[in-house]
Parts: structure tokens; sequence; C-alpha cells
């Protein structure tokens, strides 16, 4: 079972790393996908994917940070992409919530880490949020298909139809638990190979630990749940998902 989306370099894992991983190993977790966020977090990525073959590793710069990217900050991030087992360029995207970049900046950066991933061959992955209908115009005016994962889906069908018909997977996590979200309703009527799983930890803590730092042993209760929604078992959903993230990201799991 793989975690697609973790931050496991985040501060709130420190002193107790080697018991979040014990007790994601012991959950049945094989693989996780540390998410790099910015410069310096994508640094720490390829350091921990070379310390620990469990990792595979993104590296990119966040609608947030959008603003620190420059012409430096993309040759090294474009070096780490050379780094074993660093598997995409993410996440970037569009956050038009918090807005702590301008949007215009977002937009440029988001195309400039699309065009990077394209001339190394890798996949991406999207952050989006209260932004969908840019992010999609960025993508189309990009042209062409894509590989990666569309991160926290929360959106409707329709937009997940959309999603798909770029070649997107879609990152289900803790949202699919919350009671008052909609999101199950669209997870099963999902393609059962375009799925993969994601806790994006330590954020979106899945019930019933809402409130707590999210970890990747939480991912068993966003199995339960999709396996509620879906009629497939535990095991097969498992199964399906874990060969989706090798077609989304080319890993070897």
């Amino acid at each position: 079972m793989v975690d697609s989306h973790v931050h496991l370099n985040h501060e709130n894992f420190e002193g107790d790393i080697a018991d979040v991983l014990s007790r994601a190993r012991e959950a049945g977790v094989t693989g996780l996908v540390n998410i790099g966020f910015d410069l310096a977090s994508s640094k720490e990525t390829a350091e921990l994917v070379a310390g620990d073959t469990m990792f595979f590793g993104a590296v990119g710069v966040h609608p947030h940070d959008a603003e620190t990217f420059d012409s430096d900050v993309e040759q090294q991030i474009e070096k780490l992409l050379g780094r074993d087992r660093i598997v995409a360029v993410g996440e970037i995207g569009l956050d038009f919530h918090y807005d702590n970049s301008p949007r215009d900046v977002q937009r440029d950066v988001f195309r400039r880490q699309i065009d990077m991933a394209r001339w190394n061959d890798r996949p991406i992955i999207i952050h989006c949020r209260d932004a969908f209908d840019d992010v999609m115009q960025v993508l189309d005016e990009a042209g062409g298909s894509y590989r990666g994962i569309f991160h926290a889906y929360t959106g409707d069908a329709k937009q997940a139809a959309q999603v798909l018909a770029l070649g997107f997977h879609i990152g289900i996590g803790g949202v699919v638990t919350f009671k008052k979200s909609t999101l199950s309703e669209v997870v099963a009527d999902l393609p059962a190979d375009r799925i993969v799983l994601e806790t994006d930890s330590p954020y979106l803590t899945p019930a019933p630990f809402r409130g707590k730092r999210n970890e990747p042993s939480y991912l068993t209760h966003i199995v339960k749940k999709i396996s509620e929604v879906t009629g497939r078992s535990g095991e097969k959903i498992r199964k399906e998902t874990d060969e989706n993230v090798v077609r989304a990201l080319g890993v070897s799991i």
C-alpha cells in the first residue's frame, strides 16, 4: 500500500519519525512519496529518499512559495530531478484560497514547472485550491496529455471527468472520511484504475483522528471508506491503487 503524498520532513515529525515509519509498516504501508514545496524542502526530500528505500520523492515549488521561484531555484530543482528515486515535479499548481503569492506569479511559476517536467520526462503533482478553472486553463494552454496526480481532490464529478480526460490520476485522502464532505459520492463513481491513496501527512487527518497530526498509518481509514462507498474489498483497493501509482509516477514497487 503506497501513500502517494506525504511531508515527513515536516517539523511536526521531528523526534519520532522512526516510530511513524514503524507504525506505517505495521499498517501495511510499503511505499511513501515525499513531496517538496520549496527549494529547501525539495533538497530535504532528496536526502530523505537517499536514506530509505521505502521513499520516493517529488521536488518543486508550491504556489504559496511561487514568489521564491527564480532562475537559480529553477536550475537547482531541475538538478534534483536527476537524483535517484526523485520521480516527479511537485507539488505545483495554484492556490487562490490564501493567495500567499500573487496570482499572476503563481500562474507563471506553474507554467514553468510544467515545462520543466516535460523537458525531463517527469509526471507532475498538482495542488489546486479555489482555482480549478484557472488550473485547467493553464494545463489546456500547455497542451497535450499528462502523467501525474491531481492531489487532495475535493471537486465534483464533472470536474473529475475533466481531470481524468487530461490523463491524471486522482489523489484521495482524509477528506473522503469527513461527515460533511460529498467526496465519497464522487469516489463511488471514479474509475478504479485512476485512484491513488494519499494522507498529505501531517495535514488532512481522516476521521476518527481529525484535529491530530496525520501520518501514513492512517491510510487504512481512507481505504476503509473507499471500500464502503465502492463495494470493493480493502485488499482489492490496496492492490489497484498500488498499480495506479506505478502508472501515474512510473515508480517500481
